[in-house]
């Protein structure tokens, strides 16, 4: 198919959907949009994982080396170079990795992100976690629902509040497809990626949600989405496992957090994404060798070690061994490697996520502590219940997510009989991991790169807006070796009053301020003959073309009242402009308006 006739079929397409518009309502078009973004995004995350699962099946249970350790664990070096390659020659700029690059479209572009965003992932997720990769295809499935969401929000026309709608719509069906779990779909979108939506966008939202759920299954069926069925009634005498389960889970964040940002500054030090691609992906290598529980999103793993109880003896650390003690370990190997092996796979160039890993290392935490208790003698410790809760307690940790944690963790399970525990052990591996790191994992890096605070309203709005699109360049502009005369005659015929005074090459050298010229204005006329405008002009503060709204509105601050307008320059200390703080203050309650 070649460009004219994808182009044709676009504007056809569009077409079809702007007539729709002048038809309908605007709220019947909206909901009609909210299901079809809802739909189209749970084919994209069902599709990924169709993906996913087919790879698996033609590499390792087809192949006669499928059961071989050496095997799985070279496999992930070639997908996870087939990926970075796509992502560096192929997509290039036009990729955005990680759920933090949607917080950042929702507040700086508009909420527009690129076409390629709705296939992309499919293909690089799927080539990264199908060959071995140890992450998740959750984020993937997020940025592909949400870029169907916003292009057809942009294909239509619609203002920022509907099209961010839209986007929201679709992580939530991506979620919902993922897990089965409608719910925890809309509240991904509020907790985790903080996308700020009114009480009437619920109902578009939750259908949204719905329709992404039913779809996956209706194709998928439990077999490949993750369930639990052998779930125990809570038992308040195992409250005192919940409140440890917690405290670990809470620290488990923690360290996965700080190893996973301090992984990442390393691999930052690589210049060339072969490099990256090389010392991760052999790292990776290593581990699934030494571990092969690690490989892939480890979703199987955890649902058979909750059925039945068994450990897979394919590492050479647990062959042929039956101590229960040594295949404890093997676990919390398994557990904390985990870690590694998802870093390793994202920073060496892998396309994927951490939710999945989140919930894998949780089950295997609620795992290990369970199984702690039992190899001491405790017989009737619930087992599955501490797998189900500990996946909430890493996921409440890690994204701070508590309540996308609790209905995710209650969703899968069929049944609502752990809501006491789950919130246990959430709310205090929340506030674990807060006491010490402001911010959830995507987040930090979020506000290390681009500066901005999500979890601020205030702040998050102001970061909406940009210096570049307040410059005013209608005022007067004077050399240093402008006479008062020359002054004078300017000021007369403007109605400003604060002038800028450049040398020759327009570098800003200072500013006149009207009310500061009025003793020489009145004052006896041969005192102003050898006046110039180097003379009477100030150094004042001025504002960068780097400088974000908050750091601007801290500047406006050193001043008096009287002058709430500065001078801004580029990175050369070229004068631009002047900016109000009226105009800021002015665009600030547009933008409230605009969100609410």
């Amino acid at each position: 198919m070649n460009r004219k006739v994808i182009k044709l079929t676009f504007f056809q397409i569009r077409s079809f959907f702007l007539f729709l518009k002048r038809r309908l309502t605007e709220g019947q078009f909206l909901l009609f949009c909210c299901l079809l973004v809802g739909a189209l995004a749970s084919i994209g995350s069902i599709i990924l994982k169709l993906f996913v699962v087919k790879l698996e099946h033609f590499f390792f249970e087809s192949s006669k080396f499928g059961d071989i350790v050496w095997y799985q664990a070279l496999t992930p070096i070639v997908g996870i170079g087939l990926s970075s390659l796509l992502i560096e020659r192929v997509y290039k700029k036009h990729f955005l990795k990680g759920n933090d690059k949607i917080v950042y479209a929702i507040a700086k572009d508009n909420s527009d992100l690129p076409f390629s965003q709705s296939y992309s992932h499919i293909v690089t997720a799927g080539l990264t976690v199908g060959l071995g990769g140890s992450c998740g295809l959750e984020s993937p499935m997020v940025a592909t629902g949400a870029a169907i969401g916003s292009n057809i929000g942009r294909a239509t026309f619609l203002p920022y509040k509907e099209k961010t709608l839209l986007l929201a719509c679709g992580i939530a069906s991506g979620i919902s497809s993922a897990f089965g779990a409608p719910i925890a779909g809309i509240l991904f979108a509020l907790e985790i990626l903080l996308i700020d939506v009114s009480i009437a966008s619920f109902i578009p939202l939750l259908m949204s949600s719905a329709t992404g759920a039913l779809l996956a299954k209706i194709i998928l069926g439990d077999n490949v989405l993750l369930t639990f069925n052998n779930i125990q009634a809570f038992n308040s005498k195992n409250t005192f496992l919940y409140v440890g389960l917690g405290l670990l889970a809470g620290c488990l964040s923690l360290f996965y957090m700080r190893s996973f940002h301090y992984i990442d500054h390393k691999f930052s030090a690589f210049r060339s994404p072969v490099k990256r691609w090389l010392v991760g992906s052999l790292l990776l290598g290593v581990l699934i060798f030494l571990f092969p529980q690690i490989f892939g999103e480890g979703y199987i793993f955890v649902k058979t070690l909750a059925e039945t109880g068994q450990v897979p003896q394919n590492s050479i650390l647990i062959a042929r061994t039956h101590n229960q003690w040594i295949i404890w370990l093997f676990i919390l190997g398994t557990m904390i490697f985990k870690i590694f092996g998802t870093t390793f796979t994202l920073t060496g160039g892998g396309n994927g996520g951490s939710f999945a890993p989140s919930l894998v290392i949780g089950a295997l935490l609620g795992y290990v502590v369970g199984r702690f208790f039992q190899l001491l003698g405790y017989a009737d410790v619930p087992l599955v219940n501490m797998i189900v809760v500990g996946m909430a307690g890493m996921v409440s940790g890690l994204f701070f997510a508590p309540l996308t944690a609790i209905f995710l963790s209650a969703e899968v399970t069929n049944g609502y009989s752990l809501f006491i525990p789950l919130m246990i052990v959430a709310a205090i591996s929340f506030f674990v991991v807060k006491s010490f790191e402001p911010l959830a994992l995507e987040m930090k890096k979020l506000s290390q790169q681009s500066e901005l605070d999500p979890t601020n309203k205030d702040k998050f709005l102001l970061s909406r807006l940009e210096l570049r699109f307040l410059i005013r360049k209608d005022y007067p502009v004077f050399q240093l070796t402008s006479t008062m005369a020359e002054i004078l005659a300017s000021i007369r015929v403007s109605d400003k009053d604060v002038y800028a005074v450049t040398n020759e090459a327009n570098v800003l050298m200072g500013v006149i301020y009207l009310n500061d010229m009025k003793t020489i204005i009145l004052g006896p006329q041969t005192d102003t003959q050898n006046i110039t405008a180097g003379d009477i002009m100030m150094k004042q503060v001025m504002l960068t073309i780097e400088d974000d709204m908050e750091s601007a509105i801290r500047k406006y601050e050193k001043l008096n009242s009287a002058k709430n307008v500065l001078p801004i320059v580029d990175k050369e200390g070229k004068w631009l402009g002047f900016i109000a703080k009226a105009s800021i203050l002015d665009k600030y309650r547009a933008e409230i308006v605009k969100t609410s």
